[in-house]
């Protein structure tokens, strides 16, 4: 036995020094200025006085509480006047902090309730598994919920461990609802505040807290102690009814409204289902065919460690581990059950579901693979291999994050050269909005878009961004204006993307004017063409 402990700590210690050591390396990577169109909206939000940041957020498809967290880890930057890429860097950084705190209810909850070989082992994959490693360095909000609705699932289970549900537990203290139990008060507290942080960061994380009072709900029902828990279950329970309320009420009815103007989610099919799998599983090896086939392997095998699992549970083998086995099933539940609501409501509604959504349930998904592959340490023939492909899956993933990071900060570099060549007053056009906002936050240029409309939320935040033609878009009518600029400035500088700049360039030279090309670059995503036009 004292072996067995032995190289099952040792093994989950390794495990969790490896999950530090790919945070430090996700730390460094902060260390970069380039973002995308959806990072170039946070960074824009937090910009904006406190009032004007939640009247905007109101108009956009999140809550506020990340904007809000981010604006207040930024100000003691803003008050010392630091730059934009010390800024960049800043929030990138405070996309590493969820994970971080993650690593620490791992070495803390997960271990003292299911070993350090599951704590070492979730440590791992949740920084290794596909996709998760890119929301490390994101300035979104999707690191935060994941945070949110993990530490409130773990404590939830907390809550399903009170009065000695199973033989040699102690008692604990007294709580305001006259029952004992070991610190449920606290636990109480601590998941109530988690849910309805969750429920304010994005509405798949308040979706997945939605669920675990489900799960909550299901295990009192099976250990017979919804009596003696309904009081705090319904408390915990209107807290966050009631703290999210005004939100519901001021926020959502008017971003049903903003959302169905410019709105941007396709339709879901049944297919999308695969593509959930294979969001969740795929690797990110050169060859796709491998890729398919590891995606394969992983889902079968978590497929078959959890029928596995509850097979034995029926069969009686896991009587004593009910509770846990309940535990990993809700977790798994989370993601299932949000996934379920994302394509329930866009099958009678509307699409409101993309992958990235299932992000603040992957913790708690990796976290219940955990459990079910630590439950083979007895069968070593079969825990090494499988051990030896995680690492090998795991490494992959994140050396290819961690490739593509270096990349866009080498091209963006490139990015800066080129631009050096733009004259503070010179203006500058775009055939694609995306591309002409996200230029907005390194240039203070005035820009505008041929053919379309910039979105008015991104027009507030950089009001040096605009439309070329304010009225109905016409070739004419874009030819006429540009020819106006040029008569007024002397040169313009186009920054064209996708093959469709080649067409509008033939229009403007078959119109007399003379386009060159400069540079060929990529910032972040977005590969355009630099070309001065006289």
């Amino acid at each position: 036995m004292k072996q067995r402990l032995k190289w099952d700590n040792t093994i989950g210690i390794l495990l969790w020094a490896v999950g530090i050591v790919l945070l430090s390396v996700s730390v460094f990577l902060s260390f970069s200025g380039d973002i995308w169109y959806d990072e170039l909206f946070t960074m824009g939000l937090v910009k904006q006085p406190l009032g004007k940041l939640i009247s905007m957020t109101a108009r956009d498809v999140h809550p506020p509480f990340y904007y809000l967290l981010l604006k207040l880890f930024l100000l003691p930057l803003n008050g010392m006047g630091a730059g934009l890429y010390a800024q960049t860097a800043a929030a990138k950084l405070f996309s590493v902090l969820p994970f971080f705190f993650c690593l620490l209810y791992g070495i803390t909850k997960v271990r003292k309730n299911f070993g350090m070989l599951t704590a070492g082992l979730f440590s791992f994959l949740l920084l290794s598994m596909p996709q998760i490693a890119g929301y490390t360095v994101e300035i979104r909000m999707y690191g935060w919920g994941l945070f949110f609705v993990t530490a409130g699932m773990l404590h939830a289970y907390e809550l399903t461990k009170e009065e000695g549900n199973e033989p040699g537990e102690a008692k604990g203290e007294l709580d305001l609802f006259g029952n004992f139990h070991k610190g449920g008060f606290s636990n109480w507290i601590f998941f109530t505040i988690y849910s309805l942080a969750a429920c304010y960061t994005h509405y798949f994380a308040c979706v997945a807290a939605c669920m675990i009072y489900v799960y909550l709900l299901a295990v009192f029902l099976q250990q017979h102690k919804l009596k003696k828990k309904i009081k705090a279950y319904l408390l915990s329970g209107l807290c966050c009814v009631a703290g999210y309320l005004p939100w519901i009420i001021s926020a959502v009815r008017f971003q049903v409204g903003q959302v169905s103007s410019s709105y941007w989610i396709q339709p879901l099919s049944w297919r999308t289902l695969g593509g959930c799998v294979k969001f969740l599983f795929t690797p990110s090896f050169a060859n796709e065919k491998l890729n398919v086939f590891l995606a394969v392997v992983l889902f079968l095998l978590y497929g078959i460690l959890l029928t596995s699992c509850l097979w034995r549970l029926k069969k009686g083998q896991e009587k004593g581990e009910s509770r846990e086995i309940m535990f990993l099933t809700g977790c798994i539940f989370l993601l299932a059950g949000s996934v379920g609501f994302g394509f329930l409501v866009s099958f009678l509604l509307r699409p409101i579901f993309v992958y990235r959504y299932m992000i603040p349930a992957a913790g708690v998904f990796w976290l219940a693979f955990s459990l079910l592959y630590t439950k083979l340490k007895e069968k070593k023939y079969l825990f090494f291999p499988i051990l030896f492909l995680l690492l090998v899956i795991g490494g992959r993933n994140y050396r290819a994050f961690y490739g593509e990071e270096m990349w866009k900060r080498l091209q963006m570099n490139e990015f800066q050269k080129a631009v050096e060549q733009i004259k503070e007053d010179d203006i500058l056009i775009f055939n694609f909005d995306q591309m002409q906002a996200v230029a907005a936050y390194y240039l203070d240029n005035e820009s505008f878009l041929w053919y379309g409309k910039p979105e008015t939320l991104f027009q507030e935040m950089y009001p040096q961004i605009h439309p070329l033609v304010e009225d109905e878009f016409s070739d004419e009518a874009g030819i006429r204006r540009m020819k106006e600029l040029l008569s007024e400035h002397g040169q313009l500088w186009f920054l064209g993307s996708g093959n469709a700049r080649d067409e509008i360039i033939q229009k403007w030279e078959a119109a007399g004017m003379n386009v060159e090309e400069t540079a060929s670059v990529m910032v972040e995503r977005y590969w355009f063409n630099l070309y001065k036009i006289k």
